[in-house]
């Protein structure tokens, strides 16, 4: 069995909308942990600038991280937080 799928997205909210994404993050986060194959979906805000986050993930497979991303949780946050963001870089990782 392969080593869980690990993806560490860099979120970084417009400084005006910070309060506003934070708040959104929430219901996004409750629904992803009840998701099958979701091993770890933990917020991390950074110490250095307040609207900043790196959101890190484990998942059982990229099956369950696709399923994921088409879930209504994930589709209603991609929208509604779109315009709040001031960049994003996701990347995923496997084990070494």
């Amino acid at each position: 069995m392969p080593s869980p799928l690990i993806v560490i997205a860099q979120l970084d909210a417009k400084p005006e909308f910070a309060a506003q994404f934070r708040a959104a993050l929430e219901p996004l986060i409750a629904a992803t942990l009840q998701e099958p194959g979701c091993l770890r979906y933990q917020l991390h805000q950074s110490l250095e600038s307040p609207h900043s986050w790196i959101l890190y993930e484990e998942w059982e497979s990229e099956a369950a991280l696709l399923a994921h991303q088409q879930q209504p949780h994930y589709i209603a946050f991609a929208s509604l937080a779109s315009p709040w963001f001031a960049n994003r870089v996701v990347s995923r990782y496997r084990r070494a």
